[in-house]
């Protein structure tokens, strides 16, 4: 998205799609309060995949020391010097031209900002040390604390809601709050359209993930959080294999998986968040925050269900793997 700065006031201003400048109070994105400033004096949009400034006050727009006529459109370049009405005042420079998009705009700015461009999925302030996580569902952006307990519900968020980061503030600004510039991906295709193989070294220490569909594969390579689907999808196997009815199928305590895991609930819920984020980015038509783990009742399971597992080379059967669980449980008991 791009932004001006107010070389008067030193405050950078993003715009949005459609932005209006002038003196109508809270009917004017921004606002300027000043008498030779018309009540609705200039526009900045986005159309032709450009940014044009339009002209309508009484008084002009100057760009670059060139007056505007009435209605009159230019489209606008980096470096751009603006002046309302009147040129002696600061000048408005126009310091970015981004395309249009949903973002988290910083609010404690001391130089050029840098803002957080949104796409579908996002571990926040990093990816090494999330501590949120904002998701794209439904039309409506939410975030989600890494630290939840059990199935509290993520909250939804709004355009222009100020959101705390790990100590930091930033805006949430919404490209759609102004009308749609660019359609979403859609969400065509199901998770249940992939086959999980899993391959699990000896010591299970690594384990490496493909998604096979329609004979394309999709290599998401070695990751930690692949162990925890991993883990999951073993209890679903054992299930269906004990002709459980599909509904039923693998679900699993969270205090279990912690037990099997032997990790917090915390590192257990970054583990989730990254593999949503992973699996968000490989396969951008499927809807991914519902149906990659889901959760009832203090439980939780794999939302797929079809799985070929091998360890070191070896096929893996419902019945090697009820032997391997089977001797993990008798272990961990003695």
């Amino acid at each position: 998205m791009a932004f001006l700065l107010d070389t008067g006031t030193k405050r950078f201003i993003p715009l949005a799609p459609h932005h209006t400048f002038g003196r109508l109070a809270n009917r004017v994105d921004t606002f300027l309060n000043k008498p030779y400033i018309s009540k609705l004096h200039t526009t900045i949009e986005w159309r032709d995949q450009q940014w044009f400034i339009k002209n309508l006050g009484r008084n002009g727009t100057q760009v670059n020391g060139m007056l505007l006529s009435e209605h009159q459109s230019l489209a606008l370049s980096l470096g751009d010097e603006i002046h309302f009405a009147e040129p002696n005042d600061p000048a408005f420079v126009v310091q970015d031209l981004s395309a249009p998009c949903d973002m988290l705009w910083p609010m404690a700015l001391t130089q050029k900002p840098s803002p957080i461009y949104l796409e579908r999925y996002h571990l926040l302030p990093s990816e090494d040390a999330p501590k949120v996580t904002l998701f794209h569902d439904k039309q409506q952006w939410f975030m989600e604390a890494i630290s939840q307990r059990g199935e509290q519900a993520a909250s939804p968020l709004r355009s222009g809601q100020i959101i705390d980061i790990n100590g930091e503030q930033w805006q949430l600004l919404l490209a759609d709050a102004y009308g749609p510039t660019e359609a979403r991906a859609h969400h065509s295709q199901n998770l249940q359209d992939f086959e999980f193989i899993f391959e699990l070294s000896q010591d299970e220490e690594s384990t490496h993930l493909t998604l096979a569909f329609a004979d394309q594969p999709i290599d998401l390579g070695v990751r930690s959080h692949h162990y925890l689907l991993l883990q999951l999808a073993r209890h679903r196997m054992l299930d269906s294999a004990q002709g459980i009815a599909e509904a039923e199928q693998g679900w699993l305590y969270t205090e279990q998986l912690m037990k099997e895991l032997g990790l917090d609930e915390t590192h257990i819920n970054i583990h989730i968040f990254r593999a949503r984020k992973q699996f968000s980015d490989a396969l951008p038509k499927v809807n991914i925050q519902q149906s990659l783990i889901e959760r009832r009742g203090g439980k939780l399971r794999i939302g797929c269900e079809k799985f070929v597992m091998y360890k070191a080379g070896q096929l893996l059967t419902p019945t090697a793997i009820h032997y391997q669980a089977t001797a993990q449980r008798n272990a961990q008991n003695h």
